[in-house]
């Protein structure tokens, strides 16, 4: 049993040395993680490799190395390159057009996904950036809005709203994530467990909508 024990605790002591590397070079690279889904990921990169190189785990954990995983960070931010990280989203060029409704429902879905994460509470330094980034994204589109000119009828506004495509898959990216723990189980305070499906869905729908609308398309 002591054998057991010290074994499980070198396997918690090298994920934990492992979280630390990816979540440095994260940071490097202007994205963020909590150390929970950092430590999955580890997790599932190490049964991936076992996997692959038909090898046992143990053996499997000598190939996250450092490099390894600065180099999976690269990976993970070139999948979000699409969301122009580190760019001035204000300064941006604004070619998407977005319909008032839909960009009204996606600052709902803001204002939701921000109850949704305040709900997890085992990583507070990642909570609070992470609702800092919501509350960055929807202070950019508010301002983004507020910036629109007026339509051909003086004081009436466009119907539309032009918006930075980078911007928009953001915000698509905040409300999957925020759908992915709706149907885990994470809910807003007092919020009707019996509606979390809808809910689930509905945030799911405002973001392929923005997804959509970020998406260049000739004219018809």
């Amino acid at each position: 049993m002591p054998f057991l024990l010290e074994a499980h605790d070198d396997r918690e002591a090298w994920v934990d040395g492992r979280v630390d590397v990816l979540l440095i070079a994260l940071h490097d690279l202007g994205m963020s993680a909590s150390r929970a889904a950092a430590a999955e990921l580890i997790q599932e990169r190490v049964r991936w490799v076992s996997a692959q190189a038909g090898i046992s785990p143990t053996a499997a954990r000598r190939y996250l190395t450092d490099d390894a995983l600065t180099e999976l960070a690269r990976t993970m931010v070139v999948a979000l390159a699409e969301e122009t990280p580190g760019a001035d989203v204000l300064g941006a060029a604004r070619p998407a057009a977005v319909p008032f409704p839909v960009l009204g429902r996606c600052i709902a879905g803001l204002a939701e996904a921000i109850q949704i994460r305040l709900r997890e509470r085992d990583d507070i330094d990642h909570l609070r950036t992470t609702v800092a980034e919501l509350a960055q994204a929807l202070s950019a589109i508010g301002q983004v809005t507020a910036d629109q000119p007026p339509g051909p009828v003086g004081r009436i506004p466009a119907a539309m709203v032009m918006m930075p495509p980078g911007l928009l898959h953001r915000a698509a990216r905040y409300l999957e994530v925020a759908a992915t723990l709706v149907r885990g189980g994470v809910l807003p305070d007092d919020f009707c467990a019996t509606h979390a499906a809808r809910l689930g869905a509905t945030l799911l729908q405002d973001a392929a909508s923005l997804r959509y609308y970020a998406e260049e398309r000739p004219d018809e």
